[in-house]
């Protein structure tokens, strides 16, 4: 007689955490140039100045590296607002999130550029505290002993539940009736008598 089995991992839902997603970079518009009239974004400019501030979580060093010019190249508007853009990759890559923003200054054929940084602070939730397991219980084996089931088992009181080493335990218990040629349904539940992050495991079992 072939085993059939069951998984109803309700009580054990109790345990999937929860994981907060990474604040990710957010370009913020550029701050009118500081003068009377810009250049067009094509128009060849020497860079003057080239300033980074704002930044904590990156250095300043790394922000150059990431970007495409220096000062006294040659560049457009267009790069520059390029090279924010690797500055806002990098920030990602990093899981770090900020906002830009751009001030120009032109002097004839020549510009002053400052990037300016807002990061925000990290909004990753506390990781949830891992369920400690109590008590194993057996309910319903009347064929088979619970010192045989206990034996074939992995969770122990003192140990961490998860629903996966519930299931590992499920198709365990599933094997022993099936040496012996007995049928099956089993359906574990953890459940939480203190409300607290101490559970109860009990396996529901109906021999067929």
């Amino acid at each position: 007689m072939k085993p059939s089995s069951r998984y109803a991992l309700a009580g054990l839902a109790l345990i999937a955490g929860t994981v907060a997603s990474p604040c990710l970079p957010v370009i913020g518009a550029a701050t009118p140039a500081m003068a009377a009239s810009a250049p067009a974004a094509d128009a060849p400019l020497t860079l003057k100045i080239l300033k980074v501030e704002g930044n904590n979580a990156i250095t300043t060093a790394d922000i150059m590296a990431a970007l495409p010019y220096h000062v006294g190249d040659t560049v457009t508007r267009e790069q520059l607002d390029a090279g924010v853009q690797k500055v806002a990759d990098l920030y990602k890559a990093k899981n770090l999130g900020a906002k830009f923003s751009e001030k120009e200054r032109f002097v004839k054929n020549t510009v002053q550029f400052y990037l300016v940084i807002e990061e925000q602070a990290p909004s990753a939730a506390p990781a949830p505290a891992p369920f400690v397991l109590d008590k194993v219980e057996f309910v319903g084996n009347k064929q088979v002993p619970t010192a045989e089931l206990e034996a074939a088992t992995k969770l122990h009181p003192g140990a961490t539940v998860t629903a996966e080493a519930a299931t590992a335990d499920t198709v365990a218990i599933q094997k022993v009736y099936q040496k012996h040629n007995l049928g099956v349904q089993i359906q574990p539940v953890a459940t939480q008598p203190n409300h607290d992050n101490h559970v109860v495991l009990t396996y529901q079992i109906t021999e067929k």
